[in-house]
């Protein structure tokens, strides 16, 4: 069984210690921040792949942001966006990694906006589909998706700057968590052939026989 973990920034991301090890994790965003936490960073470092799963306005290299790609065993880049509506991809992190778009493959999970014709609420949301329809796990750890569910981001920040980002900004800033919710619901059901244990600080329910939430950790 392929077992992967999604790590994204919300307040759950501390339960890192109790999620299962596997050999390939995915990380979602400006991440700088949130491995100098000895648990993250042990986490990740005993990971024999880290793919990043990077929204183009969620790279900030002022602030550290390139020095995340030499203490993992990075193999590559994803932007949370198919070819069809994507911005131009910057030369500076073609420089670094391979960088990839999303396949069209996750055109049926995704939703549009005026935005985008095709999308997800999150680059969160964007990272789960390329976990389980690019990287076909059959089971899915997903640590630190809190949905802005009355919470914010692990490190009080959204990668610019320490602690620019608390609680109450995240929340504000952030998408709708009925939203982030129902879209994430609708995935998980669709996908009865897939494992998810979700951990995390929201008060979300889901009663499926695939899904397995763990809660104040």
């Amino acid at each position: 069984m392929k077992s992967v973990t999604l790590l994204c920034r919300g307040t759950s991301l501390g339960y890192i210690s109790n999620v299962s090890k596997v050999s390939h994790s995915v990380i979602v965003n400006a991440f700088h921040y949130e491995v100098e936490n000895e648990s993250v960073h042990k986490y990740l470092s005993e990971c024999s792949t880290v793919t990043h799963v990077l929204s183009l306005g969620a790279y900030f290299p002022h602030a550290g942001a390139n020095e995340l790609y030499n203490k993992y065993n990075f193999d590559k880049i994803v932007v949370p966006y198919i070819k069809e509506v994507s911005p131009p991809i910057p030369m500076e992190l073609i420089d670094i990694l391979p960088v990839e778009n999303l396949s069209d493959i996750n055109k049926k999970d995704m939703i549009s906006t005026p935005r985008y014709k095709y999308t997800s609420p999150t680059s969160g949301l964007d990272a789960l589909l390329y976990v389980v329809n690019e990287l076909e796990a059959d089971e899915v750890n997903i640590v630190g998706m809190d949905f802005y569910d009355n919470t914010g981001y692990f490190t009080s920040s959204n990668g610019r700057a320490k602690g620019e980002a608390p609680t109450d900004i995240a929340i504000k800033s952030g998408e709708p968590t009925d939203i982030m919710q129902d879209f994430f619901k609708n995935f998980v059901i669709s996908k009865s052939n897939v494992i998810f244990n979700l951990y995390t600080a929201s008060d979300i329910i889901l009663e499926v026989e695939n899904i397995r939430i763990i809660k104040g950790l």
